[in-house]
C-alpha cells in the first residue's frame, strides 16, 4: 500500500493547480506548476508559470488589462529552452488597452531569448488577443486548429513571433522587433489574413514552412530593415505566394528582390509575388489606439 499511495500522490502533483495569493496590502499574484485550468477563470496582477499550464476545453481564461503573465525558466529536457508554456484549449481572451497592456514574458532578471516556450491557442473559437506584448519566448503566440483574431500586440526578442497552423487567423496592426522569424506558417489550408503590420529589425519577416497557398493573404504591411530576408521559403513551400502591395523598405525592384529567398534563388520552391509593391510605407500600420 506505501509504494501504491506514493504512485498516486506523485500523479495527484503533475496535474494540480498550486495557487498562492501574497499578503493583504500587496499585489495581487498567482502560481502555476504544471497544472489544469478547469473552470472558467480571470486573471489580473502578476500571474507566475512554471512548466506547462493548459486551459482545459470548454473553460474560458480572461486576462484583464494590465496584467502580467511571467515564465519561470526550468529546462528539464536541457535544448536550451525554457519549458513554461500556457496552451489554451478552451477560449482566450486576452484583450488589453494601448496604456494598459498584457505582457507574456521571462521571470528571469536578465531575460533572453527562448527563455519560456509559448503561449498557444488550441481548438479555440474566437479567440482575441488585443494590446498584448510577447516577448524573450520560444515562439510568442501560436495558433492551431482555432479561429482567432490577434490585434494590436508588440512582439519583440523571440525566436518566432507568432505562429500558425491549420487554423482561421487575422494578424492585423502588430509591431515585430527584433525577433528572429516574426511569422512563421506552416498553413495545410490555413485562411489567414497578414494587414496593416510594421515589421522592424528581424532577421527574418515571414518564414512560410510548408503548404502556404493563396488561402494565406498578406498585404498593406510596412516590411522593412530584415537582418537576412524579408521572405524566407523552408524547404517544402513548394506553392507559390503572394504577397503584392505591401511596402518592403524601398521601391527599387531589385533591393525588393535581394529580400526574397525562394524559388528563384532555390531549385524546387514556390515563387513569391511581390509585385505591384506599394511605393511607400502605408499608413495606419502597427499598433493603433
Amino acid at each position: 500500500m506505501g509504494i501504491l499511495r506514493s504512485v498516486i500522490l506523485a500523479s495527484l502533483a503533475l496535474c494540480a493547480v498550486v495557487v498562492a495569493v501574497q499578503p493583504a496590502g500587496a499585489a495581487d499574484w498567482l502560481r502555476y506548476e504544471k497544472g489544469y485550468i478547469t473552470k472558467d477563470t480571470t486573471w489580473s496582477g502578476t500571474v507566475t508559470i512554471v512548466g506547462q499550464t493548459v486551459v482545459r476545453r470548454g473553460v474560458t481564461l480572461t486576462i484583464l488589462p494590465g496584467t502580467v503573465v511571467k515564465f519561470e525558466w526550468i529546462d528539464e529536457d536541457g535544448d536550451e529552452i525554457g519549458d513554461g508554456e500556457l496552451t489554451v484549449e478552451g477560449k482566450l481572451i486576452a484583450r488589453g488597452t494601448k496604456d494598459n497592456v498584457i505582457t507574456f514574458t521571462s521571470a528571469r532578471p536578465n531575460p533572453k531569448m527562448k527563455d519560456w516556450t509559448f503561449v498557444q491557442i488550441s481548438v479555440n473559437k474566437e479567440a482575441l488577443v488585443e494590446h498584448c506584448v510577447f516577448e524573450y519566448a520560444f515562439s510568442g503566440l501560436q495558433v492551431h486548429y482555432s479561429d482567432a483574431v490577434i490585434r494590436n500586440c508588440l512582439f519583440r526578442y523571440n525566436f518566432e513571433g507568432v505562429r500558425f497552423s491549420t487554423t482561421d487567423v487575422r494578424i492585423e496592426n502588430n509591431d515585430f522587433v527584433e525577433n528572429y522569424y516574426a511569422i512563421r506558417s506552416e498553413a495545410h489550408g490555413s485562411r489567414a489574413i497578414v494587414t496593416k503590420n510594421r515589421f522592424r529589425g528581424n532577421d527574418f519577416a515571414f518564414f512560410p514552412v510548408q503548404k502556404n497557398g493563396e488561402t494565406v493573404k498578406t498585404f498593406g504591411n510596412d516590411i522593412a530593415e530584415s537582418i537576412h530576408y524579408n521572405i524566407k521559403f523552408g524547404m517544402n513551400q513548394k506553392q507559390d505566394m503572394d504577397f503584392a502591395n505591401n511596402w518592403w523598405g524601398t521601391a527599387d525592384p531589385a533591393e525588393i528582390a535581394e529580400t526574397i529567398w525562394d524559388g528563384d534563388r532555390e531549385a524546387g520552391l514556390g515563387r513569391v509575388t511581390w509585385r505591384p509593391f506599394l511605393d511607400k510605407a502605408p499608413e495606419g500600420c502597427g499598433i493603433q489606439p
